[in-house]
């Protein structure tokens, strides 16, 4: 899930796409951390264009393509499946889901949902128009209900939006936040969060993934260099996630990718400096957190 980000030429999101193309090329390995049959038709042509990116890459460095392929795709596949198993986990005791900046996310789609549970997508109309019209045939496993909304409007009419679309204020609820706040700025971080907060009674679950500040400075210097076709996007970064939710009534864990079920195979036990994980050297760092509203 990434929210869109939009190219004057192409209406849905490509930062939607590279995710959802690297997802599609996790269903390729040969031991996948989840199931998503629906992905490559989503990501389109971003699959091909991403392996014959890579295939460049792991030709000029003379490694073999597969570990490209592992480095350039493991974090979106551990928190692709730290989200599922959130959800997963989750699924018997909540009946209503809301997915915010959701994407080209097919979670309401490949799961294994309660027939009576509300799943809420909230996105712009072109991401939203796009998934329906290429998943046509595809029925949702719940009760599924698209939500036009802009998360960085400073009037968080997407609330109001999820509320005439059926959302209760009285029932608990799962929050999805993936791939979304370090696109934002930090005004609509807080503007976001306390919304969500307020629509939630205790007892809510929230996922969300962000970066730590040091990542979001290499970003900008991706940015300046004409590089990072999605870091140079990055705005919002926190060093300490726990603390900021806190600010907002919820109590949360929080994990870096490697630490999430000792990476699932896919991280080593350390990484270099320049990876997307922390280090102590220039701060950069992405984090999961799962939290509860107490």
């Amino acid at each position: 899930m990434e929210p869109a980000l939009l190219h004057s030429s192409d209406p849905v999101s490509y930062t939607a796409r590279i995710v959802a193309a690297k997802r599609a090329i996790e269903q390729l390995h040969s031991a996948p951390l989840f199931q998503d049959p629906y992905a490559a038709a989503l990501a389109g042509d971003e699959v091909d264009a991403l392996l014959s990116r890579w295939r460049k890459v792991a030709q000029a460095q003379a490694v073999p393509l597969e570990q490209v392929i592992t480095k350039r795709t493991r974090y979106i596949a551990v928190r692709t499946k730290f989200m599922d198993d959130l959800l997963n986990s989750t699924l018997a005791e909540y009946n209503q889901v809301v997915i915010l900046g959701a994407g080209l996310d097919t979670r309401s789609y490949r799961l294994a949902w309660s027939p009576s549970t509300i799943v809420y997508e909230v996105d712009c109309p072109e991401v939203l128009q796009y998934k329906a019209q290429v998943l046509q045939d595809v029925p949702p496993a719940c009760i599924y209900r698209p939500v036009s909304g802009d998360l960085a409007a400073p009037d968080a009419k997407w609330a109001t939006a999820i509320l005439d679309a059926g959302y209760q204020t009285t029932v608990p609820t799962i929050w999805l936040v993936e791939g979304v706040v370090m696109y934002l700025q930090k005004q609509e971080v807080h503007l976001l969060l306390q919304t969500l907060s307020h629509l939630s009674v205790p007892g809510s679950v929230l996922g969300m993934d962000g970066v730590k500040v040091g990542s979001v400075l290499a970003g900008q210097r991706a940015r300046k260099a004409d590089r990072g076709r999605v870091v140079r996007h990055w705005q919002f970064g926190h060093d300490d996630p726990k603390q900021l939710l806190a600010g907002y009534g919820w109590g949360a864990e929080v994990f870096e990718p490697q630490d999430v079920e000792a990476g699932y195979g896919r991280y080593p036990k350390s990484l270099p400096i320049g990876t997307e994980t922390a280090d102590q050297d220039d701060g950069r760092g992405v984090w999961l957190v799962n939290a509860v509203k107490v």
